[in-house]
């Protein structure tokens, strides 16, 4: 046995693993596993910016190398081909080189949606936010453009931004706020409250806050705080952009977002959120069924929230049952299609993610009510905390149960 090779070989899968942004568990057992069914002993140490993969040689001397992991995003499809490709090697060991060639071959060989795509799901997704956060038919068209500016910013103007996402990110909030803002004096939209929302929800970190919360539940402690370093980094950005346009705009047009009261209430908001995740879906190139997979998801979870609030002391309650049903959902998706549950769970869990309070947290900053700051941004922090352990806890449940049952974890 090459113990080079084979170290590399598994370096290299938990690289793009990781650049296809699963979490620090799933990175370190994918690795763990591979490297156990070609009879070795691993030692695998990740965080979100390095991978340290280590095994000892027949004579005992350990060998080691580790993996600078740059800024990336999520890439859905990726994750499922190097989840399916480390499952067959873990079942069927292949020959080194012959596995080596494989690894290589799953970023050539991923599917990739092509920029007008991207495009069309950024509006989409902005416009039918604005319709689940109440908007008009004005308002969705609206926020269509705003979010079509958005993603032209964020995939055309990594040459002049570079992989700084606070800069990227603040620029992007003070296109979408300042597009709301004129679009609303223009007569196109309606309420640039929910113009302006809607768009922020295609910049709201919903990805690495669920991962930061799972991984120090999970107990990898630097992990977790990394990623909550980078969901406060860009939660910064975001109301900094916010407030640019808000400053020199003027103040809002003073809209509110009403309850749901009746039958059609409950069934509009529910197909707003699937039709803006399948949206969001092509944001992280999640191909096939697995888009469709993710709307009905987030359909679940808005649905469940909304009956929840009727019969629960507050919101705070209504979206941990909505997380628990979401993440009971995307487990069960998981293991019917074979596929890691990573982008069912984070993708559904968007409509629930607090950009409409981080968006008003800041407009009571900027107008100077501190006391209304505060408090909606406490509220803030403790519906996506309940949101985390929501979905973390059927996680959790089934990983400790399902081994019983001879199952997979997923």
């Amino acid at each position: 046995m090459d113990h080079d090779k084979l170290l590399n070989l598994g370096a290299e899968l938990g690289r793009r693993l990781m650049t296809s942004g699963a979490e620090i568990y799933r990175v370190e057992e994918s690795v763990d596993r591979l490297l156990s069914a070609y009879g070795a002993t691993a030692q695998v140490f990740a965080i979100p910016t390095c991978l340290i993969v280590s095994v000892n040689t027949p004579e005992g001397h350990p060998v080691t190398r580790m993996c600078r992991i740059p800024a990336h995003g999520t890439d859905i499809e990726l994750l499922e081909r190097c989840n399916a490709l480390c499952r067959r090697l873990c079942r069927e060991p292949l020959p080194l080189e012959e596995a080596q060639v494989l690894v290589e071959r799953l970023e050539p060989e991923c599917r990739q949606f092509s920029p007008w795509v991207l495009l069309l799901g950024y509006a989409a997704a902005a416009s039918f936010f604005s319709l689940f956060f109440g908007g008009s038919a004005r308002d969705w068209l609206a926020a269509a453009l705003c979010g079509a500016a958005v993603g032209a910013c964020l995939l055309f103007g990594q040459p002049f931004t570079g992989s700084n996402v606070f800069f990227r990110t603040l620029i992007c909030s003070a296109v979408a706020a300042g597009m709301a803002l004129l679009l609303v004096r223009s007569g196109l939209g309606q309420s640039q409250e929910c113009i302006t929302i809607g768009t922020l929800m295609v910049l709201v970190p919903g990805m690495a806050l669920t991962n930061a919360m799972r991984e120090i539940m999970a107990g990898d402690i630097i992990s977790g705080l990394t990623r909550t370093a980078e969901v406060l980094l860009v939660a910064t950005a975001i109301a900094l952009g916010t407030a640019i346009p808000l400053l020199f705009g003027g103040a809002l047009s003073g809209s509110t977002i009403a309850a749901p009261q009746c039958f059609t209430d409950y069934l509009l908001p529910c197909l707003w959120a699937f039709c803006a995740c399948v949206g969001f879906g092509l944001e992280f190139n999640i191909q096939g069924r697995g888009i469709l997979i993710c709307g009905c998801g987030a359909a679940l979870g808005w649905l469940v929230y909304l009956l929840s609030t009727h019969f629960l002391a507050g919101d705070i309650p209504a979206a941990f049952l909505a997380a628990a049903s979401i993440g009971l959902y995307s487990e069960v998706m998981a293991r019917v299609r074979r596929c890691p549950v990573t982008g069912y769970l984070q993708v559904a869990l968007l409509p629930l993610v607090p950009g409409a309070g981080i968006y008003h947290a800041m407009q009571y900053c900027v107008s100077g009510d501190t006391q209304l700051f505060l408090s909606t941004l406490l509220h803030t922090l403790g519906f996506a905390a309940a949101l985390s352990v929501g979905a973390m806890l059927i996680t959790s449940l089934l990983r400790a149960l399902l081994p019983r049952f001879h199952l997979g974890i997923h």
